[in-house]
């Protein structure tokens, strides 16, 4: 099984065969230069590859309007599927915004159980650890 893992100052990402998983840190504000930074990261791992992708937000406490446009519309390239972790309910508020203006192709929802999140993407639990 491939595994590959990278980390900026925002987030961890941890790539496998059938998954990306991405964990945003505890910073205290992610803007547009944040957003860009997040997304070239995860374009320079998936090299082309479409995934379903588990968006561990649990951490992020404020996410401007720039960087949430930028990581709904730019950042959905090569997203098959995206399901959040989110802690209500600051975080819920979050991946509501981000839901109401992220392109409508791309399955997208928002759960507190992690096993719920990977049973929407279509991943079994034991693989994706």
């Amino acid at each position: 099984m491939m595994k590959k893992t990278h980390e900026n100052n925002y987030a961890i990402y941890l790539l496998t065969d059938n998954l990306l998983h991405i964990v945003y840190k505890k910073v205290p504000y992610i803007d547009l230069k944040a957003a860009e930074i997040i997304v070239k990261d995860r374009m320079q791992l998936q090299q082309g590859r479409e995934l379903p992708v588990l968006c561990d937000i649990r951490e992020v406490r404020n996410i401007n309007k720039p960087a949430r446009d930028y990581l709904a519309l730019e950042g959905s390239q090569w997203i098959s599927a995206i399901a959040f972790l989110i802690d209500p309910p600051i975080t819920d508020v979050i991946s509501s915004v981000y839901l109401e203006t992220h392109p409508k192709n791309v399955p997208t929802r928002s759960f507190t159980k992690k096993s719920e999140a990977l049973a929407f993407l279509g991943i079994e639990e034991t693989n994706a650890e």
